[in-house]
């Protein structure tokens, strides 16, 4: 009997319309996982480097992992990979919500999507039974109204929907997918996959329950946490603030990205900040399956102009949003942000890209390489008053706003006459928004992860800096990993990338891509907040699945989900000169407390050389042949 795991991969052809399942055994499952990992395994194996990603060559595994629908908190979470239209390499992304345990619930630990369907489609499954079903109903439909359409039509308000919206179906190359309207999988450009393959959602209904080998310990743990969270002021606060908080502290520090990552302070930033929002719009709070954090926003705005009224279906900002569409277009509109956040939502787009791209437009216009002329009469200006439009235009790919749905690395090769300069991206996929020039770990993150300008693959620099902020203890690994010490009781500087630091970035790059693999939700495992340590996660893993996994297994399971990665950018023709930053990384910022900080190009090129080092890559980045085999990966090896 299988535990925490179903032993059944789905497969659709939406090209034959073929549907099969294959049941991969106990010992897949225990050197994938789940997640990034499985995912990355199949992306490896079955999807040419050099396919275009919207063509029907192209693929997209969906992938719970072993303990998704178990009653772990922060354990919501699923992958979906395909190579990316943005980066045209290694596309993965991650969702909380309700859609993972609800696959798990349906029968199924992933979902395999090839072809394409001859016509708008969106597939169903329900208690290990598949449909492809007409979506000519819901095409070009808001994401919230796909929803309630599919849930009348099969007559269940508790069917999950993931889904693209229209800006996926035009082929935005950052189209994300959303589930419950409030959870994203943003980054990478699944959503435009989708579209690509005329498939518009996935949705499902499951009511088979998890079973467990050593249930009694799994919900001790659920309980010792709802009681640990209660008395723990970091969970508090971050149930109560969610992320949005970060605005007026990275502002104060001078690293808030400002005006297309110009400045690193923006003037109004008690404008849009959490607290803000949470004082005059904050209806409630929402949480993802079996998490009592509840840090989820949900905001809503009635005006006498029904045009500016903010749907709550939408949820609210997060720090991202605020941030990408906030300060770095110079938005200052409480209101303009929330409903921007909205359009995003009803677009089905990746709110980072689309805040990071809008930014560089503007800058563009700021500089005279854009005028009226070019973007049909709508004004590009900081903060500027048609700032809704531009959204819609890019989510329906009109006029100027089809420039910009291609990202903002090509857009600037469209336009031309220098801009290129001010395109704000590693890999082709645009920062999130976190200034580099004051987190230089976080800046070594987007170069080198797989994904491109990903801040969510290593623990952020000030993070590192000792009490309060980092538990020596917390990775739990010093007598297995010593190394893990350095940067830990000795504190380091966010300022900077030695040898020491480099180390510190590879170790914990593991544990988080643990977490991706384990499909478990960083902020209940990252500082201040951390009640799931490494051996909780060990434990629960052994204690749902009947195995006797120990961390180092672990972890080395997580390092897959990266190699992963990496090989099949080798595989799209990725090289050492493809993980940089831009040069205005390299140049001092502007306002704010880091004024005139800069990173150092020389000490950021030797930190990659340290980093292939360590990992196991050549000098072109490339994993060697004895880290694939060390990992159990030859199969996948080429030339």
């Amino acid at each position: 009997m299988a535990y925490g795991f179903r032993d059944n991969i789905l497969r659709v052809n939406l090209t034959t319309r073929e549907i099969t399942v294959e049941h991969p055994g106990e010992a897949f499952f225990r050197k994938y996982l789940g997640g990034k990992t499985l995912a990355g395994y199949y992306l490896n194996k079955e999807v040419s480097g050099e396919c275009d990603a919207l063509s029907p060559e192209n693929k997209v595994i969906v992938s719970a992992s072993v303990i998704t629908g178990a009653p772990i908190p922060g354990s919501s979470r699923f992958s979906v990979c395909a190579k990316s239209p943005q980066t045209d390499g290694f596309g993965s992304s991650e969702a909380g919500g309700f859609f993972g345990p609800e696959l798990k619930f349906a029968g199924f630990d992933a979902v395999i999507i090839e072809g394409k369907a001859d016509k708008p489609c969106y597939l169903w499954i329900k208690d290990g039974e598949v449909e492809i079903r007409d979506a000519a109903h819901l095409w070009g439909r808001a994401t919230g109204e796909v929803q309630e359409a599919i849930r009348e039509e099969h007559g269940d308000k508790r069917i999950r929907v993931l889904q693209t919206g229209p800006g996926g179906e035009n082929l935005v190359r950052f189209a994300a997918l959303t589930n419950e309207l409030k959870h994203w999988n943003g980054r990478c450009g699944m959503g435009a996959v989708f579209g690509s393959k005329n498939l518009r959602a996935i949705a499902v209904r499951g009511t088979q329950k998890i079973e467990m080998k050593n249930q009694p310990d799994v919900l001790a743990f659920t309980k010792w946490f709802a009681e640990a969270s209660k008395k723990a002021e970091g969970v508090q606060e971050f149930g109560a603030a969610g992320t949005s908080s970060l605005v007026t502290i990275l502002d104060s520090m001078g690293i808030l990205p400002t005006r297309n990552f110009q400045s690193g302070s923006f003037e109004d930033a008690a404008k849009i900040c959490g607290s803000r929002i949470n004082e005059e719009l904050l209806i409630k709070r929402e949480s993802c399956y079996a998490c009592p954090v509840r840090c989820k926003r949900v905001v809503e705005y009635i005006s006498d102009d029904a045009a500016q009224n903010i749907d709550p279906a939408y949820g609210g900002p997060e720090y991202e949003t605020l941030g990408a569409i906030g300060s770095n277009c110079g938005v200052s509109s409480m209101i303009d942000v929330c409903k921007g956040n909205e359009l995003i939502g009803k677009y089905g787009l990746d709110s980072i890209a689309t805040g990071v791209t809008i930014s560089f437009a503007m800058e563009c216009w700021e500089k005279g390489l854009i005028t009226a002329e070019d973007t049909g009469g709508i004004d590009y200006s900081w903060g500027s008053k048609d700032f809704l439009k531009i959204i819609e235009s890019i989510g329906e790919r009109k006029g100027f706003g089809d420039v910009l749905a291609e990202g903002t690395y090509r857009a600037s090769q469209k336009i031309g006459k220098g801009s290129e300069k001010y395109a704000m991206h590693a890999k082709k996929m645009e920062f999130a928004a976190h200034e580099p020039r004051g987190k230089w770990n976080v800046g070594l993150g987007y170069a080198v992860s797989p994904q491109g300008g990903d801040h969510v693959v290593v623990e952020h620099d000030h993070c590192m800096m000792g009490e309060p902020n980092m538990d020596p203890d917390y990775l739990g690994a010093g007598d297995i990993y010593p190394m893990m010490k350095w940067g830990i009781r000795e504190p380091i500087d966010p300022i900077g990338l030695s040898h020491k630091k480099v180390v510190m970035f590879v170790m914990l790059q593991k544990m988080w891509a643990v977490c991706d693999t384990l499909d478990l939700c960083i902020f209940l495992t990252e500082p201040s907040r951390r009640l799931t340590s490494m051996e909780h996660i060990t434990k629960f893993v052994n204690d749902i699945c009947g195995w006797d996994m120990y961390l180092d297994e672990l972890i080395q399971i997580g390092e897959k989900a990266t190699v992963l990665g990496r090989l099949f950018n080798a595989k799209c023709g990725f090289g050492a000169e493809n993980e940089t930053l831009p040069d205005r990384m390299f140049e001092p910022l502007q306002g704010g407390a880091l004024e005139g900080m800069k990173m150092d190009r020389a000490e950021f090129e030797e930190a990659k050389k340290i980093y292939y080092d360590i990992t196991g890559m050549d000098r072109d980045g490339k994993p060697l042949y004895g880290k694939v085999c060390a990992l159990g990966l030859e199969e996948l090896w080429f030339e």
